[in-house]
């Protein structure tokens, strides 16, 4: 039996190495060609460079770009976990009236798809006379956004443990002060997650950006633009910036989140 027992684990071991290496090995191939000392991505290489890297930096539209998809980032992630929320006190603490009907309209917005929820926010904008911008863009991502964050934080709530806040009003706790310091610290992984979450996809948005975006661009369609004359080194060299960056962040925000966890 044992020896049947390690042979399935090395074989599930086997399987579970080449399926990584087949979801991994186009990151690979983006961040290798980023060095490609030629514009053709093709093997053998000619040989490594970091000049790409030199153009991508010293490229002012890749840069006002990347500042707007950060800044829209961080606006939708702070507006949809807020949101999100108290959307989701509501939900898992109260019983009124339509709440199912209520739960699943909060979905709506992601179960449809990018390109029909576009067209409707612009005809929506133009009806209103409302002129495209990057605000319309924030609002736009703050749509389709915070029901992730709604999910994440039912998640959470649904086994929260009332009891102890029930505790800390019966030794004399306000309502302010149990949310500080005994709500707020249980739900903070789930609050830094949906931030996270909620950030990655304002940040990687397309379709519904480019419905709704005016005079200024994010990342996103300044790659597009890019990739409609073909794929180089520099586009490369951006996806890997991108991603070094986003995978720092998320080992800092995990090994913020466990810390303060273990804290509390």
């Amino acid at each position: 039996m044992s020896i049947m027992n390690r042979s399935k684990f090395g074989f599930l071991e086997v399987i579970n190495i080449l399926v990584i290496l087949y979801l991994m090995l186009p990151i690979f191939i983006i961040i290798l060609f980023s060095f490609n000392t030629t514009s053709a991505a093709m093997f053998p290489m000619a040989g490594l460079t970091t000049k790409w890297y030199g153009e991508v930096l010293r490229n002012r539209n890749f840069l006002a770009a990347l500042k707007n998809s950060v800044l829209v980032g961080i606006a939708v992630s702070l507006i949809s976990v807020v949101i999100g929320s108290m959307t989701s006190f509501a939900l898992t603490r109260y019983r009124f009236k339509m709440k199912t009907v209520v739960s699943f309209a909060v979905l709506i917005p992601i179960t449809l798809p990018p390109i029909i929820l576009g067209i409707a926010l612009l005809s929506f904008f133009s009806l209103i006379g409302i002129s495209r911008s990057l605000a319309t863009v924030i609002i736009s991502h703050v749509l389709f956004c915070a029901p992730f964050a709604v999910l994440i934080m039912n998640s959470r709530l649904e086994g929260f443990d009332i009891s102890v806040e029930e505790a800390a009003r019966d030794l004399g706790a306000s309502r302010s002060q149990t949310f500080r310091y005994v709500t707020f610290p249980l739900i903070r992984p789930s609050i830094i997650g949906a931030l996270m979450l909620t950030f990655a996809i304002s940040f990687d948005e397309f379709l519904v950006t480019f419905f709704i975006i005016g005079k200024k661009n994010t990342l996103p369609i300044i790659i597009w633009g890019m990739l409609r004359r073909g794929v180089s080194p520099v586009i490369n060299s951006i996806a890997t910036m991108v991603l070094v960056i986003s995978m720092a962040l998320i080992v800092i925000v995990n090994r913020y989140a466990k810390l303060k966890t273990l804290r509390f």
